[in-house]
């Protein structure tokens, strides 16, 4: 729980006061950024109420004390969740939304610069290369293809590890039109468990930031936990940076600069906007997720040394900090370096989720 005195603290529903807060998260996974003063957030904690329970059909989940979750999937298979913390993609094109803009929600929320954090289990071979643990922000509730909504709407960008083994950001304008980049440049697609596909059967973690860098740049940072198997704190590693300033990536299908039948046209523009909803989907395979949660965050706020306890030393090597002190005392880890926009190594990991020999990369959270 947060250490947020005089804010209201509901399960899966946080008013975040001007008060400390805690450098974990209500799973116990490090935090990079703040909360956003006054933001609401969203975690899953109510999937381990005791309740398995099956919504679907465009229907929300009923136990959700927010009322955000939204199954937006078009065939009607919906979600599981067996009531012990875990849930599992049943459509065969699920699309799990976090709308923050539900009409009969009682608090709303949207979502600009956001920390993404969660567990995905790919649960066999098969599904669409481009499928896998896909998850996007500052989308439009109803701009991916639903009923009564505008494929206008989308603006969204995605971070990918895809059942193919790769790993890249996708940017989408105008439904289902999008474009990628990875670590590479744009059109490139980055190899993360060293060619093989993703694996099965195994927890990988995802921590996806995107933030408002300045008045016109984008920033996407993702990072992966291949080897916890889904412990707290977790041990983060870099797996790439990006930097949209609606220069040279677009956000439609080949990578076309124009837009058409939108009051928008420029698909090379940076999605600066805010959206309604934070999106996880995937196409014709059924994963699992856990320790789900999103937050508003403030960028200028990073967990700072001394904030719930010490923190290990690190080094600037090459625009990627490292460790240099050994092992942390304690769970509390630090974030204290911005990546640079060079030199950001492409990770590549085995089937066991270890770094490549020929490409170690630098930890930079530890316990």
């Amino acid at each position: 729980m947060r250490k947020c005195l005089g804010a209201a603290l509901v399960v899966g529903l946080v008013s975040v006061s001007a008060f400390a807060e805690d450098a974990t998260d209500v799973f116990g996974f490090q935090k990079f950024f703040k909360t956003k003063e006054g933001s609401y957030s969203w975690d899953s904690r109510h999937w381990a109420d005791g309740n398995a329970r099956l919504f679907d059909d465009w229907a929300g989940d009923a136990q959700d004390p927010t009322q955000w979750t939204d199954d937006r999937s078009s065939d009607g298979g919906g979600f599981y969740v067996d009531g012990a913390g875990v849930m599992q993609m049943k459509a065969n094109s699920p699309r799990f939304h976090i709308n923050g803009q539900q009409s009969w929600a009682e608090h709303k929320q949207k979502f600009l610069n956001v920390e993404y954090t969660g567990f995905f289990k790919r649960d066999a071979l098969g599904g669409e290369n481009y499928g896998g643990m896909v998850v996007g922000v500052r989308s439009g509730a109803l701009g991916h293809g639903s009923g009564g909504g505008d494929d206008c709407d989308a603006h969204t960008y995605y971070a990918r590890f895809r059942n193919d083994g790769k790993w890249d950001f996708e940017k989408e304008w105008k439904h289902p039109g999008s474009y990628y980049r990875s670590g590479s440049g744009v059109g490139h697609q980055d190899p993360l468990w060293g060619g093989a596909v993703l694996p099965v059967d195994k927890w990988i973690g995802m921590k996806y930031v995107v933030y408002n860098k300045d008045a016109s740049t984008v920033r996407l940072e993702v990072y992966i936990d291949s080897t916890t198997n889904a412990t707290p704190p977790g041990k983060w590693e870099l797996v790439g940076v990006a930097e949209d300033s609606g220069q040279d990536w677009s956000g439609a299908s080949g990578g076309a600069a124009t837009i058409d039948g939108c009051s928008y046209s420029d698909a090379k523009a940076a999605i600066l906007q805010e959206g309604d909803a934070v999106v996880m989907r995937s196409d014709n395979d059924h994963p699992y997720y856990k320790f789900v949660s999103v937050r508003e965050i403030d960028p200028t706020a990073l967990f700072e040394k001394g904030e719930d306890g010490p923190s290990s030393s690190s080094s600037a090597q090459g625009g990627v900090s490292s460790s240099s002190g050994g092992e942390a005392s304690t769970t509390a880890i630090r974030r204290t370096y911005r990546p640079s926009m060079e030199n950001v190594p492409v990770r590549h990991f085995d089937l066991l989720g270890r770094p490549a020999e020929k490409d170690v990369p630098q930890r930079i959270y530890k316990k």
